[in-house]
């Protein structure tokens, strides 16, 4: 029996083979690359939705809350205002600034406020957003907040609304005047968050900004 060989037959050569490899590196590590790109985007946007999320909590809380300031169905629980300004409103709102909200209502109608959530104050405190109770207990609502990361803006319940600009003493620290307080019907809250951004990269953080106008009930029956 013979054997019959093919003159052309040959096998694959060592630059081949070396060729072969290069490219299949090059493609592993361009995928690679495309997996790590698709992989910090994915990331980055659970981190802003994140934000979205800690920023529109804090703001459905603010609203809630707001909307019931100066509740007193008894009219008991709070000192009518004097005038001139807005005569016989209660006085609910007792602290008001552009950084700083503080507010009572009488919730359970017993004609007192004595309950934790019937005295409430939200306040900008060295870049955290704060919720102070009746009970003197403070909770951290967002942190990594800028210095103008809460925001509060005061208006009339007239049409159109008459902004209400803080003005007081001393001007480091301005804050609306007990009339000023007696008249406002809606407010405006802005809130913005920063979260590092998770790409270490990147030093400038991702920023969240929610922004709501609330009505408060027993003094304004208009929209914003």
């Amino acid at each position: 029996m013979s054997t019959t060989r093919r003159a052309n037959s040959r096998g694959i050569s060592t630059a081949e083979v070396l060729v072969g490899g290069a490219i299949t590196l090059m493609i592993m590590g361009v995928s690679a690359s495309f997996f790590q790109a698709q992989q910090k985007a994915l990331v980055t946007e659970s981190t802003y939705a994140e934000s979205q999320t800690v920023t529109r909590t804090v703001m459905d809380l603010f609203a809630r809350e707001l909307r019931m300031a100066s509740y007193d169905p008894t009219l008991g629980a709070l000192t009518p205002a004097p005038g001139p300004n807005c005569p016989t409103t209660p006085q609910g709102i007792v602290e008001a600034t552009a950084t700083s909200l503080r507010f009572k209502q009488d919730l359970d109608s017993n004609g007192v406020i004595d309950g934790a959530n019937e005295d409430v104050r939200y306040a900008l405190v060295e870049g955290q957003i704060t919720r102070t109770d009746g009970l003197n207990v403070t909770t951290t609502l967002v942190t990594g907040v800028p210095a103008n990361g809460l925001a509060f803006r005061y208006f009339t319940g007239g049409n159109p609304p008459v902004e209400l600009v803080p003005a007081g003493v001393p001007p480091a620290t301005p804050a609306l005047a007990p009339g000023q307080r007696d008249c406002v019907a809606r407010i405006q809250i802005t809130v913005t968050a920063n979260i590092p951004n998770p790409n270490p990269r990147i030093s400038t953080p991702i920023t969240s900004t929610a922004e709501s106008r609330v009505a408060i009930r027993n003094r304004s029956l208009s929209s914003f």
